[in-house]
Order: structure tokens, then sequence, then C-alpha cells
């Protein structure tokens, strides 16, 4: 336990380790007033994707990411601690990811020579698939605790906002968060701001009150507008620890914010696939053929709520959320200066997932929807022994909204989403998701994942997204489907 004054002189003989491994790794000083923790994670993966025209799509229109890969997905650097008896800490950096340079071969590096009037001939492209250096700050937050019922959170971190967005990497049964939940509901994931949270009676009852940015992970507020989130969660059942339903769970969320059409000029969050394929990318082309951007303006909100039912070996898990976010449309290069319309995306992201640990022990990867939380090691009590086993798990996750580009004024183009005779407004795709994970330990695991997004009426104007087979030339008016396999090897300290 830490000492009982801050500002303790005296170093008091100590029986307990000051370096070591105790379910985690741990550096302290001698009178326990710092603690570091140095800890890390690892994704090793294999990406594949088929189906209707896969093979078809050129590399000049993202082809490549569609071929069988290996990749790193996640090599992340962290160092969490505890100060002063009441603080805690938390930095992460990700080096993963490991992205392409100029993967479709047209990013111009210059137009022309400087002074020089630019044409076709001038232009100075980019290498072509070259590395590019990946790090990204992941969280970064200093927490404040006035009691395990009463914290304050300062800095980037996961959301307070949904059990599938506060499940860490580390745990979450698929090897990315579902559609529902990474594309449509909190497509940001992290933020920057302030959080009250606390866990009350041993999580019987969990909450979470933020005022963030809204602007997203590593992105500051543009406009002098922040974003209100809450999220509760309660286990009815919970004083029973020993009952068949002590960890069942019941909560919701909500978000609420605002974008100023002044300042807010980034795109609208495509939706995309667990393996970064879009298949709807915010956008497109007017019949001007000038590319057309939707971007966020004015209110955003969702509110929705989460179930979880863990009885013995299975586990139930469903969440859906109803989404009601304000756009505006401009054309490329104007998103700060013009505005051609103002429209809205709205509708119902949802999913369900049932689970079961059929070998081994049960529930080795912990309870989902407790991230960020300050790391603590009680090196007062035995290192539990490591439990293992195999989850085996199935998925249903949905999107099923609409996005109208002038619904709340302005001129449609007869390419704008909701023009008479026009593309339509329609969002729907449908997530269908196996998995099989072999967790080592809860520190290592090896999963397979295979998910088949279906678009009913994808290439039509029955609706806005669109698979490969949607997109390649001629294109395949029968082409609704992407199926995507997934390995992942992953390791976390």
């Amino acid at each position: 336990m830490f000492a009982p004054t801050a500002d303790a002189a005296v170093v008091k003989e100590e029986q307990q380790p000051l370096a070591g491994w105790h379910g985690g790794f741990f550096l302290r000083d001698a009178n326990d007033n710092f603690r570091l923790y140095p800890k890390g994670r690892l994704n090793f993966d294999f990406a594949s994707s088929f189906g209707a025209g896969v093979s078809d799509v050129p590399a000049t229109s993202g082809g490549s990411t569609l071929k069988p890969r290996l990749f790193i997905r996640r090599a992340r650097l962290e160092v969490a601690g505890e100060f002063l008896k009441r603080f805690s800490f938390d930095v992460d950096v990700d080096f993963g990811g490991q992205g392409l340079g100029n993967a479709n071969g047209r990013t111009e590096n210059a137009a022309g020579a400087a002074g020089q009037a630019p044409t076709a001939d001038t232009a100075r492209f980019a290498p072509v698939e070259s590395t590019t250096a990946n790090a990204v700050l992941a969280d970064a937050w200093i927490n404040y605790s006035v009691m395990p019922a009463l914290n304050f959170l300062f800095g980037q971190h996961q959301a307070f906002f949904s059990m599938d967005n506060q499940t860490s990497d580390n745990g979450t049964t698929f090897m990315e968060r579902n559609i529902a939940t990474r594309s449509f509901a909190y497509p940001e994931g992290k933020d920057i701001g302030l959080t009250i949270w606390g866990d009350v009676a041993d999580r019987m009852v969990v909450y979470g009150v933020s005022v963030v940015g809204g602007d997203g992970q590593n992105r500051p507020g543009v406009d002098s507008q922040f974003d209100f989130i809450g999220r509760v969660a309660a286990r009815p059942f919970a004083s029973d620890k020993k009952g068949l339903l002590a960890k069942a769970q019941i909560g919701v969320s909500a978000r609420y914010g605002d974008r100023d059409q002044r300042y807010v000029g980034y795109d609208y969050a495509a939706i995309r696939t667990a393996q970064g394929y879009t298949l709807w990318g915010a956008g497109y082309t007017d019949s001007l053929k000038r590319p057309i951007h939707v971007i966020p303006s004015a209110s955003q909100a969702a509110i929705g709520g989460e179930l979880r039912l863990p009885i013995k070996m299975v586990e139930l898990r469903a969440e859906a959320y109803y989404v009601a976010n304000e756009t505006r449309e401009a054309v490329e290069g104007f998103q700060l200066t013009n505005t051609e319309r103002l429209g809205q995306v709205k509708g119902l992201g949802w999913y369900v997932q049932l689970s079961a640990w059929p070998v081994g022990d049960a529930f080795v990867s912990g309870d989902p929807g407790f991230s960020p939380r300050p790391t603590k090691i009680d090196l007062t009590k035995e290192i539990e022994k490591p439990k293992s086993g195999i989850e085996v798990a199935a998925l249903l996750a949905g999107i099923n909204a609409t996005y109208d580009g002038a619904s709340r004024g302005g001129a449609y183009d007869e390419k704008t989403p909701g023009a008479e005779g026009g593309p339509g407004t329609d969002l729907n795709v449908m997530q269908i998701g196996l998995a099989a994970n072999y967790w080592y330990t809860k520190n290592i695991r090896l999963g397979v994942n295979y998910s088949a997004y279906l678009t009913p009426g994808s290439g039509s104007s029955e609706n806005l997204l669109r698979v490969p087979g949607n997109t390649v030339t001629p294109a395949d008016p029968d082409a609704h489907a992407l199926h995507e396999l997934g390995a992942r090897v992953s390791m976390s300290f």
C-alpha cells in the first residue's frame, strides 16, 4: 500500500521488492510514493478479402489493401504509474499500422517548379508504395482519485460511451470493434477532455460524465465547441457475488455536441470494414465533376443502451444506438469557405454478440466496458494462477441509417443523396462475424476472424454503400457482399 503521507523522508525497511513482475512489471521507490508500470502490446496480423470484384480492383483504386497480407497492426509502448497516493497516469504511443506512402501512385510532391506555371508535364510524384513512419499518440491522461467512486480524468482517452468502445483492444473478442460501434455510433473512439467517473460498490454501478473537444483522437478542438458524453451501467445482482447473474449488466450512453461550420472542415466519418475497406466515404462527385465532401455541422447526438449476460461459460452482449448528426456539403478546396447544402445522417447502429468458452477457463479476457482505468498492482496479494481457455463467438451487427444531403437546406445537385431521381439516401450494412481465440493467458492470444459485410441494393439507388464489385468496370449489379478473413497473434503486458 502507499505510505500514509506523500512527503515521508525516512526510508522504512521494506520486505516487498522494488522492481519485478507481479501480474505486471513494476518499479517503485522504497516508500511506495511513486510507481512506474512499463507496459506494451503487439498485434501481428494476417488479413485477406474475397468476394465479387475483389481481385479486379486496381492498385490505383486501393486494390492492394484487398490482397492477402501480413503486417503489424499495433506495436504500442506504454508507461503507466502512480504517485503521491492519489494520482495516476498513462501514456501510450502506437508505432503500428505500417501504412504505405502513395499507395495509389497519384500523390504529387509538386505540380511544378517554384515560379513556373504547372502543366501536365511538370508534376513530380512521391515514391510509389514507399514505407512510412507511423507514430501516433494513443492515450495520454492523468487521473486524480478522491475515492473509487469519484475520479477526475484529464487528457486523451477512450471515450466513456458504450460498453464496446470502453473495452480495451487487449480484451476484445474480435480483432477490431464491430462496424456499428467503430463506424457509426462513436467512430472517434478516443477524445480529449475531462471526465468525472467512478466505480461504486465494487462496480455495482459505474458511471462517467465527460466534457471533450468532440473532434476525436489527436485532433485538438478547432471551433470552441464541446461535446458532452455520459455513460452509466449497473449490475443489479452484484451483491450476490456467487450468483448466476452476479455480473449481468445493463446501461445507457448518450452524447451531444455542436460543430461550427465556419471552422470545422474535416470529413464526416467513413463507414469501413474491420480491415479498413471503405463502404461509404462521406463524399461523392457531383454533376459538374467536382469532389463533394460531407462535413459534420451543427448538432451531433447519439443515445442508446447496452446489455451483458454472462452465465457460467456463455455470454450475451448487445447494444443499440440511435444517431442524429447534422452535416453540410462543400466542394473540395472550399471546405472552410463555402457550403453547398445542409443535410443529416440519422439511423440505428446495433450489434448482438454470443460467445462461449468450451475449453479451459472462462472469461480469461476479463470484463468488457471498463477502459480506461488506472493500473494498480497490489504487492500484498499472491499472483493469481494464469488462466487459459478457448473462446468462440458469433456476431451480428448492423447500420440502418440514411444520409440526405440537403434535408436541412440548399439546392440538390442531381448527384446529391436525396435528390429526386438521384442516388437515394440509405446507408445499410449487416456484419456477420465468427471468431475463435486461444487465450494462452490473458496476455497472449491467437485469434481467427471471419466477417461478411452484406450491403443489399449496393451499386444502385437503393443503398449508398459500395462493395468492390460495385466499383470495378464493368460493375457487377449482383455484388452486395464483401468477405474478410483475418488472424492475429497478440501479446500484451
